[in-house]
């Protein structure tokens, strides 16, 4: 709702560039919770095993543990945010320089609240770990549409980016406060001392989050930088790939968030040692994963004009289309993989994730420069797309490869979880390819030869896919061995 209300109002209410320099002050914002490290992660995966077991001493350890080092992340990120502006002039040279001490003390603000709420991110772990996805979600989605409410109200009477700021800041801070409360009601016998801290829990969780971080970087390369890179690049350009942007991580958040909510469950069946059902569990949710990504891709190629012209008007529509349809496309192929990264994570192999990571990450930047430079912000988006297709190569030719235990072996990986789906979405995805090659628009032909292939999509998938349920299957018209 958030990501949807903000822009749509914005871009009718500030300035071309004001707009630009508020997306790239969230952008900026969002890049210090990077610097948690996977501890948020990790403490959800820990605390799920110990409350397994009824393990109450270590689980105490782990939370005033994840606390100290969340505490010494929020010390680097002030080092981090204080360079940041101190060279925000070289960095975005495009900004203006009225704008820019507004934008300084702006970014400062949204800085220092997400420095205030890095540590409570270990709450926001044990509340996962708990099971209870819900009293997160109610306390980040309550902040962000409080925040949200409150930008709305103050762009009416002012465009003070410093005054924005504030009240996104002050929503941000009130959400993390808000699970501290959620989770002494929980665990009333929780304790959270000094003493409470281990250096053989610090060294657990370091060796964990190794992994989580080299992830966590490479997230950070793949789609973390683009907006930034692009304000570095052609200032002017921000507002319309952060439109594009926007609206892709609006499908890729949802994405995440469903393929992160089994994630302890996943760590419940690895303590008991029923990997059986974790591979069955993974292999069945990434066909479904794809299935879903190829149907968001021919949505938003179809549909896509249409709805950024009643959602952000022009000139942001036909300016941020194009974008919007490379980097749907290039999440979709990355998404793939997100069943299968939640159970890594689940099941302590993230290592085995490492390189993956690592070569996406460091490919996707080193493209999206080169086609910043080349092509524009369209390269940026290229260059993610170019990515990846290398990191989902890597993962399903060499990582699954090593983690049969979960992956149930790389040819079964890739032709049930990857190459089954595709073929039931094959139908609707050469209407697109042919509608979005010859510029076509919606006529009464066009309709029938895409309810055509819409019926032939879903009857694919009901009969030979594995992907609806049993309710929503179309009869049997074919044999059974399908």
């Amino acid at each position: 709702m958030v990501a949807l209300a903000l822009p749509h109002f914005l871009t009718r209410s500030l300035d071309h560039d004001r707009f630009a320099a508020w997306s790239l002050l969230l952008q900026l914002s969002a890049y210090t919770t990077y610097l948690d490290f996977g501890v948020q992660t990790a403490v959800a995966r820990f605390l799920a095993g110990y409350i397994e077991r009824g393990d109450g001493k270590h689980r105490d350890r782990l939370v005033c543990t994840a606390l100290a080092l969340l505490c010494l992340a929020a010390v680097l990120a002030v080092v981090v945010i204080v360079v940041v502006l101190w060279q925000l002039p070289n960095l975005f040279h495009g900004i203006s320089s009225e704008l820019m001490p507004e934008f300084r003390l702006a970014a400062a603000i949204l800085g220092a609240s997400v420095v205030l709420a890095l540590p409570f991110s270990a709450f926001s772990g044990v509340l996962l770990g708990l099971h209870r996805n819900e009293y997160v979600a109610a306390a980040v989605g309550g902040s962000r549409l409080l925040g949200a409410v409150g930008v709305l109200l103050l762009v009416r009477h002012t465009h003070s980016l410093v005054f924005l700021s504030a009240c996104i800041a002050f929503a941000t801070l009130l959400g993390s406060l808000s699970q501290i409360v959620a989770v002494k009601r929980l665990l009333p016998t929780l304790t959270i001392s000094p003493a409470g801290v281990r250096a053989s829990m610090a060294l657990e969780l370091g060796e964990y989050c190794f992994g989580l971080t080299v992830w966590t970087v490479g997230m950070l390369l793949i789609s973390g930088l683009d907006v930034a890179i692009v304000g570095h690049v052609d200032f002017t350009a921000v507002g319309y790939y952060s439109i594009a942007a926007t609206l892709v991580t609006l499908f890729s958040g949802a994405h995440t968030a469903i393929c992160s909510a089994f994630m302890t469950p996943v760590a419940a069946l690895h303590a008991s040692g029923e990997m059986d059902r974790i591979r069955g569990v993974v292999l069945r949710a990434t066909r479904l994963s794809t299935f879903v990504n190829l149907v968001a891709v021919t949505v938003t190629c179809l549909g896509g004009k249409w709805f950024l012209q009643r959602w952000v008007g022009e000139p942001y529509a036909s300016q941020a289309l194009p974008i919007v349809e490379i980097l749907m496309l290039a999440q979709a192929v990355r998404l793939v993989m997100n069943p299968y990264a939640s159970a890594l994570i689940a099941t302590d192999l993230q290592r085995h994730g490492i390189a993956q990571g690592a070569i996406e990450g460091v490919i996707n930047l080193v493209c999206s420069i080169i086609g910043a430079y080349w092509i524009g912000p369209l390269g940026v988006a290229l260059g993610t797309l170019i990515g990846a297709v290398c990191g989902l190569g890597w993962t399903s030719l060499l990582t699954a490869r090593r983690t049969a235990e979960i992956s149930s072996g790389r040819r079964t990986f890739i032709t049930e979880g990857i190459l089954r789906p595709f073929l039931c979405t094959l139908p609707l995805l050469i209407f697109t390819i042919v509608i979005v090659l010859h510029n076509r628009t919606l006529s009464l032909n066009t309709a029938v030869l895409f309810g055509v292939c819409a019926f032939a999509s879903y009857l694919l998938a009901s009969q030979f896919g594995r992907l609806l349920p049993r309710p929503f299957q179309f009869g049997k018209p074919f044999p059974q061995t399908w």
